[in-house]
């Protein structure tokens, strides 16, 4: 007996051992060493890296091509996993690695084209953005190939090996991040799925147009067929953010930039804190980049090797999303003799027949036979109702989309330009390469230089530009690009600040089209409000600006409702939700209960005044964005639209009717989730925000996942739930989903703040951390102080060394 217990004593231990050696090797062994020396081939010269307590990498280097094939191998040692996602979505790869349930994710993604386009710009590329880009590409594969046993553990869940990085990789992350910029579509596909429910001057009192110049009546001639194909082209395209974890709009930010002129210290400050879907690891990689031709610090995108947001000694600058309208979709027609022809003009004496041009494209697909597909091209672009075929609806109409992102521009160049810029002037010329995403870079100066420059490469076109274009008329083609110099800019105004929060920007005497679908005002009005009224700013005044909670869309409203509810309050069920919101100062704030009785109470208005008029399905179709509703309905509250009309009510329903319903129905839906006392209603246990990692939080959410899958996803790799201070309309955004509210998926996704009078370091925080490996100590380290609306200092010279505490890396050539 003795015997067998001693047995059973040695398997238990053996057991465990070989667990906590397989755990080692699995999640400790891949963690960095940040202060050993190590030998790498490819340098020249050696490079020192300091590592700041929050593992930011300060790369000292004594030439450019060192510093970038350090900053590839950083990048890989840090960020591989996230850095092989957006391989497998550029090229189309997600089947090959993970199975026959993402081939129609593989299918979409080629029909897009983001890795022939990419190629396409590297065949044009400068000689030394590719000689740069092959070094960056040799650093990452260096890391891989000292590594493969090594690997961050993802690989290991997912049975997943690298793929080597090129340039071609590099380049397509620039494309990459132009297509979830591009969201303007999106609005488009709705309102064509709209157009064939309601009546024209209905549909009009639902498109936020700001300039009768560019009618937005759609054309009569558009089928239900179109919309529903281009409907399941949206629905794909949302299946791949979720499955990334991008499931935020993906476009916003505030910036601004003021003049000393203005400041306490009378240096200038800039501020940014661009909007992005909120996952972990997050978007941006901090580094400093110190080379005998470069000083420079700033956010980068794993992937790619320059600072997309960055300052040096004499210039600064952030971007926000310009909201501009950069895809058309066109009706083409096939010729029906010649399946292997379309019609490219049918107005002129002749009709002009063009052949299709044809991209072949194999798919391997894990454990199954690889996948043939022909992705067909018109003039426009591909055509993208190939991949929902349904030929007896639609005929021989064919669906194609024109996107600036398909045109040949160098961005990355642009970038490179901007780190090497020392002056307003060589900034202002590297945007002008600058085309995809269209974006507005705000800059500061230490010669008290502000301003805003837009680049972007955005059409010439004619008629309504949020309809289907006709393909086989010529006069619906793209005329040109709008020039340069004709884009909106704006330098050192009188204002003495320049402020970008995804608004209009332009006034009515523009003479060009640049988009229909703005953010709602409330944003950049709050930010105009802080500062105009001083002439004396701080540091603390940029901090409490980025960590506002305000919303002055929720004022406005508030106020709106308030006398309706008031008058109506006859057996005083609205008495204790009327002195909440009576008392409201309009912040979201964790301890707010009017903050959560107001969204509820918006969301179900929305829903009563919209739904009786456009159906459900059509309703849930456009609240997948959710300024739409809300510049909708905040506009047919204020002008008591026809739409005020329930028919589920009473045949004389009103405004106050549908008001006070949708109030009555929040206070039931709060009452029955947390119980009759208002304090539990507070903001922080309705509003939430999780962060969770790219596609394996989609994967341990599927009901076949092993569940010790889904325990280590949940416990290892996901952080939160979190409380969250802030709104969609906010100036410190927390955005939400009106399909799935109240949880958190877009918002600040790194806040910068630059004040020249303290050249020496500037201001950061990220809303995770440096590392993408969940055991790390850099992994989610930096939330707390984002949810706290603090930060840490990131430094731009030799300040560094006195003022933090640093491990050293050393690399050698051999």
């Amino acid at each position: 007996m003795r015997l067998l217990l001693r047995f059973i004593l040695f398997l238990t231990i053996l057991l465990i051992g070989l667990a906590a050696l397989g755990a080692y090797w699995t999640f400790y062994k891949p963690l960095p060493d940040y202060t050993g020396s190590f030998t790498m081939e490819q340098l020249q010269e050696p490079v020192d890296v300091h590592w700041d307590p929050f593992g930011v990498p300060y790369i000292y280097a004594q030439n450019e091509e060192d510093l970038y094939f350090t900053a590839g191998y950083i990048h890989a040692q840090e960020r591989l996993w996230q850095m092989t996602l957006s391989q497998m979505a550029a090229e189309g790869r997600f089947s090959e690695f993970l199975g026959e349930d993402l081939l129609s994710v593989d299918r979409y993604q080629r029909t897009i084209g983001i890795w022939q386009t990419a190629k396409k710009i590297e065949s044009e590329a400068p000689d030394s953005l590719i000689r740069f880009l092959e070094i960056y590409s040799a650093g990452v594969n260096q890391y891989v190939e000292e590594n493969s046993r090594n690997l961050s553990v993802e690989f290991s869940l997912l049975d997943v090996q690298p793929i080597p990085w090129t340039p071609t990789h590099s380049i397509a992350m620039s494309r990459l991040m132009a297509w979830d910029q591009n969201v303007h579509w999106w609005s488009e596909t709705i309102y064509g799925h709209l157009a064939e429910t309601l009546s024209p001057p209905d549909l009009r009192e639902l498109i936020p147009s700001y300039d009768d110049r560019f009618p937005t009546t759609l054309n009569e001639s558009q089928s239900g067929t179109i919309a529903s194909a281009l409907q399941s082209f949206m629905e794909q395209e949302l299946e791949i953010r979720n499955l990334l974890e991008k499931s935020g709009n993906n476009f916003g930010s505030n910036a601004w930039a003021v003049s000393g002129n203005k400041t306490a210290s009378g240096q200038p400050f800039l501020s940014g804190d661009p909007h992005m879907g909120l996952s972990i690891p997050g978007f941006w990689f901090e580094m400093h980049y110190s080379s005998p031709s470069m000083t420079i610090t700033g956010a980068t995108i794993p992937g790619a090797p320059f600072i997309v947001l960055g300052n040096n000694e004499n210039i600064a600058w952030t971007i926000t999303n310009m909201m501009a309208d950069d895809t058309d979709f066109f009706i083409e027609q096939a010729d029906p003799d010649n399946s292997s022809r379309y019609v490219a003009d049918s107005l002129s004496n002749e009709v002009d027949y063009r052949p299709f041009t044809y991209q072949d494209e194999i798919i391997k697909v894990k454990d199954s036979d690889d996948h043939l597909m022909r992705v067909r091209h018109t003039q426009h672009g591909p055509i993208i109702s190939d991949i929902y075929p349904n030929e007896q609806l639609m005929d021989d109409k064919l669906i194609s989309f024109q996107w600036m992102g398909h045109q040949v521009s160098q961005e990355l160049w642009a970038i490179y330009r901007m780190n090497k810029a020392q002056t307003m002037q060589q900034f202002r010329e590297a945007v002008r390469q600058f085309q995809s995403p269209a974006m507005n870079f705000i800059y500061a100066d230490n010669q008290n230089n502000i301003a805003l420059f837009s680049g972007a490469g955005l059409p010439v076109r004619d008629y309504n530009p949020i309809a289907f274009r006709y393909g086989w008329d010529p006069s619906y083609n793209w005329q040109g690009l709008i020039p340069f110099d004709e884009l909106p800019h704006l330098v050192n105004p009188p204002e003495e600040f320049v402020a970008h929060a995804n608004n209009k920007m332009h006034t009515d005497n523009y003479p060009h089209y640049l988009s229909t679908f703005w953010e709602p005002p409330s944003r950049i009005m709050r930010i105009n409000q802080y500062l105009s009224t001083s002439d004396s700013l701080t540091v603390e005044d940029m901090q409490l600006m980025q960590y506002d909670a305000f919303s002055e869309h929720a004022r406005e409203m508030t106020e709106l409702i308030l006398p309706v509810l008031r008058s109506g309050d006859e057996d005083g069920q609205f008495e204790n939700v009327l002195s909440y919101l009576q008392n409201w100062d309009y912040e979201y704030v964790p301890n707010s209960t009017a903050a959560s009785i107001f969204d509820t109470f918006f969301i179900n208005l929305s829903h009563n005044i919209l739904v009786d008029d456009i159906g459900e399905e059509l309703y849930q179709s456009l609240i997948r964005l959710e300024h739409l509703p809300v510049m909708i309905v905040s506009r047919m509250l204020r002008d008591n639209s026809s739409f005020f009309n329930d028919a589920d009510i009473t045949s004389s329903s009103s405004r106050n009717d549908i008001i006070r319903m949708s109030m009555s129905q929040t206070i039931d839906q709060l009452t029955e989730r947390f119980g009759p006392e208002l304090f539990e209603w507070r903001w922080e246990n309705l509003l939430s925000l999780s962060l969770q990692p790219p596609l394996l939080a989609e994967a341990s959410g599927d009901p076949d996942t092993p569940g010790s899958f889904t325990m280590i996803v949940d416990n290892l790799f996901t952080k939160g739930p979190y409380a969250v201070r802030g709104h969609g309309m906010s100036l410190n955004k927390a955005q939400y989903s009106w399909l799935d509210p109240f949880n958190v998926t877009m918002g600040p996704s790194i806040r910068r703040i630059i004040d020249f009078s303290q050249p020496g370091r500037s201001y950061s925080v990220l809303p995770t951390g440096q590392s993408g490996n969940p055991l790390s100590s850099h992994y989610g380290d930096q939330t707390e102080l984002w949810l706290d609306g603090t930060y840490r200092y990131i430094y731009n010279d030799s300040t560094f060394f006195d003022q933090t505490s640093f491990r050293t890396t050393t690399y050698l050539p051999n």
